[in-house]
């Protein structure tokens, strides 16, 4: 058996669409011939953009968002999907403008990333850039407040696991390591 054989879709079940997310059940054959009858799939029909935004300080700005699926007000970074005929680029900009009301500078892409590789096919591309100008939130249904963080507060709220959007976790490492600031 070759070792990078990938698992094989035999058959789809659709267990529910929408423009935002689908939900499948897969039947698969994995490579060593074995078959999973139903291999449960979340399918993201848009990609997505999560930016870290640094100002002249060196500081990140934070939002806490409103998150219904977890209960409470969680920390993150700005992040949303692409909309239709949206470049990455174009999104990263729309996000930040609609969550913190910044305009963006040297907007710098940093990686894609699957955050549930296992169970879902969301792809998210990961800016980091400056602010250029700063207004008022736009989505206040979504976001609750913005606070510029000095990184070392950043890095603190991520070591005491005071975030668990893995969206904004691994964003905010990537830009601390490979963002020229």
């Amino acid at each position: 058996m070759d070792q990078n054989t990938l698992p094989e879709r035999l058959d789809r079940t659709v267990i529910y669409e929408s423009d935002y997310v689908c939900l499948y059940a897969d039947k698969v054959r994995l490579p060593s011939g074995y078959i999973i009858e139903k291999y449960h799939q979340v399918h993201y029909p848009r990609e997505a953009v999560s930016i870290v935004i640094f100002n002249e300080k060196n500081e990140i700005l934070m939002i806490r968002e409103k998150r219904y699926t977890v209960g409470r007000l969680e920390w993150e970074i700005p992040a949303g999907k692409i909309e239709e005929g949206e470049s990455r680029e174009e999104a990263a900009r729309r996000e930040a403008m609609e969550e913190t009301g910044c305009t963006l500078k040297d907007l710098t892409f940093l990686c894609s990333q699957n955050p549930a590789n296992g169970m879902s096919d969301c792809l998210c591309h990961v800016f980091a850039a400056r602010v250029g100008s700063e207004g008022s939130i736009g989505d206040t249904d979504e976001v609750a407040s913005k606070v510029w963080m000095p990184v070392e507060k950043v890095r603190e709220l991520l070591r005491k696991n005071e975030t668990r959007d893995g969206v904004s976790m691994l964003a905010i490492l990537f830009a601390l390591e490979f963002y020229r600031r």
